[in-house]
C-alpha cells in the first residue's frame, strides 16, 4: 500500500497550520459546497458505489452518525487552499467554538463536509481498487466529525498519516464491495 496522508481540517486546531493557512482553508471549504462537485446524499448508504459502501462502514465502525446525519460527501474535490498537496481527504464543519474546532462538543457540529481529493480517487473504479484506504479514510474523517482528534499510536484509525496497512480496520477488509474484491 502506498504511503498516504490524511490531514484533516483538524490540523488547524492541532497547530499544524498557520493562522494564514487556517483562514485560507476555511475560505476554501466554501468551494467544497459547489454544485460542480459530486455530492452523495447521506441518506443513501446502500453499497451501490464504493463511496456509499465506505460511508456505511464508517457508521457501523463508530456505531454513530456524526452531525445528526447531515453530512455532505464530496468526491473528486480539488484541494482547498492551505491544504497539504498530499492530503487524501479532509473535513470541514462549524461548531459552537468556531470553524473546524474539535474542542467543541461534537453535538454542536453543523455544515459538515467530508471531501475526498480528486488526485487520490478520481473515479469510482479507483475508489474500488483502493478500497482499504478509502474505507479507512472515511472512518478516520467520520471520527473527526464525532470529535476525535489525531492519535499518534501506530495502527490507530485516527493516525494523521497512514503508511502501511496497520491502520486498516478489519471491518474494511471484511466488507469490501464486490467490485473491490
Amino acid at each position: 500500500m502506498q504511503p498516504s496522508r490524511i490531514l484533516a481540517a483538524a490540523a488547524i486546531v492541532a497547530g499544524l497550520a498557520t493562522p494564514a493557512t487556517a483562514d485560507a482553508a476555511q475560505r476554501g471549504a466554501q468551494s467544497h459546497r459547489s454544485p460542480a462537485h459530486t455530492l452523495v446524499s447521506p441518506a443513501r448508504t446502500a453499497a451501490a458505489t464504493p463511496l456509499k459502501a465506505a460511508v456505511a462502514v464508517g457508521r457501523r465502525y463508530w456505531r454513530a452518525v456524526p452531525c445528526n446525519g447531515q453530512i455532505k460527501f464530496v468526491a473528486r474535490s480539488p484541494l482547498a487552499p492551505g491544504v497539504h498537496r498530499a492530503t487524501d481527504a479532509w473535513v470541514t464543519f462549524d461548531s459552537s467554538l468556531g470553524a473546524n474546532n474539535l474542542a467543541a462538543p461534537a453535538s454542536s457540529y453543523t455544515n459538515c463536509v467530508i471531501a475526498l481529493a480528486r488526485w487520490r480517487w478520481p473515479t469510482s473504479a479507483s475508489m474500488s481498487e483502493d478500497w482499504d484506504m478509502l474505507c479507512t479514510t472515511m472512518i478516520h474523517e467520520m471520527g473527526h466529525l464525532l470529535g476525535q482528534s489525531h492519535d499518534l499510536t501506530r495502527g490507530s484509525v485516527m493516525a494523521p498519516v497512514f503508511t502501511d496497512g496497520s491502520s486498516v480496520p478489519s471491518i474494511c477488509r471484511t466488507t469490501r464491495p464486490r467490485a473491490a474484491r
